[in-house]
């Protein structure tokens, strides 16, 4: 016999539609006089039916439970830790004294998402802060598609493809976006200057610890500003949302303590490869020469490496774990060939005005002075169109770039700063946890 059919056979009912709950287990502490009568009703977090006592959790605290009526006798007996309860009693000695008990939903099988509380917490005052933080500072909240009608471009994105069926039956191939990025551009020729976006960002083939392929992101984006620009404005972010959760001036990840004291430090990218590989990329502007000098120092070339796939093996080896994990550093000025949507460095055609974010060995962060010029823009969307055909094929990349954007910055899109971030990164770091998964709600993969 199951739980439920003996718990039926006994007369207790297991699914009642209503609950006489009159206070969270916070109200009821705060304003619980002996004897005065309240009903509180959560999950039974811990039960001793020997000693008459337990635990009840709701989502503003627990409450240690007296459960030594005489009336308790029918119904404690057939409560188990982890049901979910109404209990009417009175608060005395920082305890609830129950003095009846109702069953409100009976628990069959452990937690599925143990963590999950603990995520949407954390995670609710993270999204606070951030729109608290912009909002002060006249940044107005946007809300742009997920869909896209061409994929993104950046060879070392892979998009989700799904098809659209119209009321005809007619198809059409769609992307879910990478980030809001091309959408908030045209936000920003449109004329509002300072936006920023809380939404998913969704990225095919990244399931790592760091890494899900559907994660939470923000990004904002100042007109008439460059990439110093956002890099005041994240210093600003990231040392007020540590005081909203806290932390104050220093937060500790992984047993390092963080210094969060501004200005933090900047290196730029070539001279952290020249320092940590022995390779100066000036000298690497071609394949064949890059190949040469990484063969030189030791690293592996692999026969069907392009340029990006060589600078990231290369990085990701010698790079990134060398960066100190006691500051959060920016990274300045990456090389030309990688992100297509950055402006070049005055004076530097190499290297544009780029930075990420660093913060305990973690990338948290991708911001450029964004390429307002529309011609280069779209001579560097075809540059990555052909890379993407060679790699994945004609058939997956057969719709163009993308030509609402480049028409967007033919009308004008005013110099811009922007940046991209990820908040499941910032939440692993406040939750001081090594891997994704804790500071996500949910997974199913």
């Amino acid at each position: 016999m199951s739980r439920i059919e003996r718990l039926h056979s006994q007369g207790i009912q297991t699914y009642p539609a209503r609950t006489g709950r009159t206070h969270t287990v916070q109200q009821a502490r705060e304003s619980g006089i002996a004897g005065n009568a309240t009903v509180i009703a959560g999950r039974m977090v811990r039960l001793d039916t020997r000693a008459r006592s337990g635990a009840l959790e709701d989502c503003t605290g627990t409450v240690d439970l007296v459960l030594d009526d005489p009336a308790q006798s029918g119904m404690l007996p057939r409560l188990r830790a982890g049901d979910l309860v109404e209990c009417a009693g009175t608060w005395e000695n920082d305890a609830y004294t129950v003095t009846g008990l109702k069953l409100l939903a009976p628990c069959l099988r452990g937690a599925p998402e143990t963590e999950a509380a603990g995520a949407v917490r954390l995670r609710a005052r993270i999204m606070a802060g951030t729109r608290s933080f912009f909002e002060s500072r006249g940044f107005i909240a946007v809300d742009t598609p997920t869909f896209m009608t061409v994929p993104d471009l950046t060879p070392a994105l892979s998009s989700f493809q799904t098809e659209y069926v119209d009321g005809d039956g007619g198809t059409r191939t769609l992307y879910l976006h990478t980030s809001p990025e091309h959408y908030m551009k045209r936000l920003l020729a449109a004329g509002c200057e300072r936006i920023y976006q809380i939404c998913r960002f969704y990225r095919n083939g990244e399931r790592f610890d760091t890494h899900h392929p559907e994660f939470s992101g923000l990004e904002w984006y100042e007109a008439y500003a460059d990439y110093e620009t956002v890099m005041a404005t994240t210093e600003d972010y990231v040392t007020s949302l540590a005081g909203t959760l806290d932390h104050g001036g220093e937060l500790t990840y992984r047993g390092t303590m963080i210094d969060l004291r501004t200005p933090w430090p900047r290196y730029r990218v070539r001279d952290c490869f020249l320092d940590r590989s022995g390779i100066d990329l000036d000298a690497c502007d071609d394949l064949e020469a890059f190949s040469s000098a990484a063969k030189g120092k030791g690293y592996e070339v692999r026969e069907d490496d392009d340029w990006d796939d060589l600078f990231h093996r290369v990085f990701l080896t010698a790079v990134e774990p060398a960066l100190p994990a006691d500051r959060p550093v920016f990274l300045t000025e990456y090389p030309t060939r990688l992100p297509s949507l950055a402006r070049r460095v005055p004076g530097n055609p190499r290297y544009v005005e780029r930075f990420e974010l660093y913060m305990g060995g973690l990338e948290l962060a991708n911001a450029f002075t964004e390429l307002n010029d529309p011609v280069e823009q779209r001579a560097r969307f075809e540059a990555d169109l052909e890379v993407k055909r060679s790699k994945d094929g004609p058939d997956r990349y057969d719709g163009g770039v993308d030509e609402a954007l480049l028409a967007a910055l033919e009308y004008g899109m005013p110099p811009s700063g922007g940046i991209a971030f990820g908040l499941d990164r910032l939440a692993m770091l406040f939750a001081d946890v090594e891997t994704i998964d804790p500071v996500i709600m949910f997974r199913d993969f």
